[in-house]
């Protein structure tokens, strides 16, 4: 469910936001960004598609740079899952389970990725959100780890690229939605907030020249 405007969610990936766009310039700045699609299959509460838009949006120079590090982490995140569910097997998929949407999201896309192994999750990565069930199914019917890291990463710059593209070129489409437009507008406020920084070019939503 979308945060409604002035939650305490929306102000959290607001304020989150606002302190990676400062930290830009940092040379840890990309690799704090990996951490949350690195993190994605096990927090899939993190809100990665909505930074990933925002992150573009503020740095639309370095928009190709964020989505490859979005594309790069998620493939290693699914490398790290299915090697970790090989080595542990059913007693992670229960303990995790619940996490990740329950034995319903499991069993729908079990049949799929039975059949098709890591086709299946090279097809599914090409949604916005990230396969997780799929990685989990694949790696318990037993395909490698390493297939199931390139079939994620075959897969997902196609979707990353297009929301990272949307948010560094279209901001104002994308505060037709909803949930990003109450994050953006947080990040607003608080970037107003928090006084003048380095200059910026108006483009309908914060951005940095």
């Amino acid at each position: 469910m979308a945060d409604a405007p002035g939650t305490p969610a929306a102000g959290r990936t607001a304020r989150l936001l606002i302190r990676l766009d400062r930290a830009a310039h940092r040379p840890w700045f990309l690799p704090a960004v990996a951490v949350f699609p690195l993190g994605d299959y096990a927090l899939p509460v993190l809100p990665n598609q909505v930074l990933l838009t925002g992150l573009s949006a503020l740095r639309p120079r370095r928009w190709r740079a964020i989505a490859l590090t979005f594309v790069i982490a998620s493939a290693l995140g699914a490398f790290l899952v299915a090697t970790a569910v090989r080595a542990v097997g059913p007693r992670l998929l229960e303990a995790v389970g619940p996490v990740l949407g329950g034995a319903g999201e499991l069993r729908e896309a079990g049949g799929f990725v039975t059949e098709y192994g890591a086709l299946a999750v090279a097809v599914l990565a090409l949604l916005p959100w990230t396969p997780r069930a799929a990685v989990l199914v694949c790696a318990l019917a037993g395909v490698p780890p390493w297939s199931i890291g390139v079939a994620v990463l075959v897969g997902r710059p196609l979707p990353v690229a297009l929301l990272a593209a949307a948010g560094a070129r279209a901001p104002r489409l994308l505060r037709r939605f909803r949930r990003i437009d109450r994050v953006l507008t947080e990040a607003e406020a608080l970037r107003t907030a928090a006084g003048p920084g380095p200059a910026r070019v108006s483009t309908g939503m914060p951005t940095v020249a």
